[in-house]
């Protein structure tokens, strides 16, 4: 099947631009079809390492084999919002976005696949959330609404709000703290002087004996930021079995709100989840 698009911004790899523009399928098949020639920009055959401007035409093909077929399945959903361009959802904790190698049911996508059954559409994702964090999580529904939404996220142009329960006692401030990826360590992602700039805003909302209800905005979107930065500072998310090393029930990370503008009317809006349900 081949896909069809025009780049809306530049300084991307063809090899990026594909992870974002076709997130329903595994990396490693759009890799290997772009190290095969899938890929032509412009009508010009080019490697996964070509860099894009915008305008320019992208057509990729991929063998149907390559397709990693999802399952349609009538899982419940928390619908916020919902029209021929986007679908914004409040993501239950502990439920994946996408199908992985290992688990192949139960998601986000396959329930979105369940809810649209009968259309031939497949649902594009501009951003994730981790499997444990719940909130608002926003999908596109065609080609030119993932593309837009894509440019937004990757230019920073979406405001994004978490609510969290934290570790101790906190004020409000400013967490500027490269982040890179570390081979062959636990966590993978750390703070490190090498990283790239990460920055989290952090204002308390409400003290609950020795810890706090705090407001997040990841300025920058690296990785498990909020989660490396909080623990980073000695105020690790409550529930966060990988950077706070709490085992405590689920991770109290909570996607409240998103802002950004329709990928067809350009309106802004924004998908409000409200604040979680913290239950211990």
């Amino acid at each position: 099947m081949t896909y069809q698009f025009v780049v809306a911004t530049g300084r991307t790899s063809v090899k990026q631009f594909l992870f974002s523009a076709l997130p329903s399928f595994s990396r490693f098949a759009l890799r290997q079809a772009a190290a095969d020639g899938a890929c032509r920009v412009d009508g010009e055959v080019v490697p996964a390492s070509y860099k894009l401007r915008a305008g320019q035409a992208v057509e990729f093909t991929l063998e149907p084999e390559a397709q990693r077929t999802i399952l349609a399945e009538d899982l419940p959903l928390e619908i916020l919002y919902e029209d021929d361009a986007i679908i914004g959802l409040n993501k239950a904790p502990g439920m994946l976005v996408h199908p992985t190698s290992r688990e192949r049911n139960g998601t986000v996508a396959n329930a979105l696949l369940g809810h649209w059954r009968g259309e031939t559409r497949r649902p594009t994702f501009p951003h994730r959330l981790d499997r444990d964090t719940s909130g608002v999580l926003l999908v596109a529904k065609d080609a030119q609404a993932a593309t837009s939404l894509g440019v937004q996220f990757e230019h920073r142009r979406v405001r994004k709000e978490y609510v969290a329960l934290v570790a101790g006692k906190v004020a409000a401030r400013e967490i500027d703290a490269p982040i890179s990826r570390v081979g062959g360590e636990v966590p993978p992602w750390q703070v490190r002087p090498d990283g790239k700039a990460s920055l989290s805003r952090l204002t308390p909302i409400e003290c609950r004996g020795d810890r706090t209800l705090v407001q997040l905005e990841p300025v920058t979107g690296r990785t498990n930021q909020l989660r490396i930065h909080c623990a980073w500072i000695g105020n690790p998310i409550i529930g966060d079995r990988l950077y706070g090393r709490s085992e405590e029930g689920r991770l109290w990370l909570h996607a409240r709100r998103l802002t950004f503008d329709h990928p067809k009317s350009g309106h802004s809006m924004t998908l409000d989840a409200g604040m979680m349900q913290i239950n211990i």
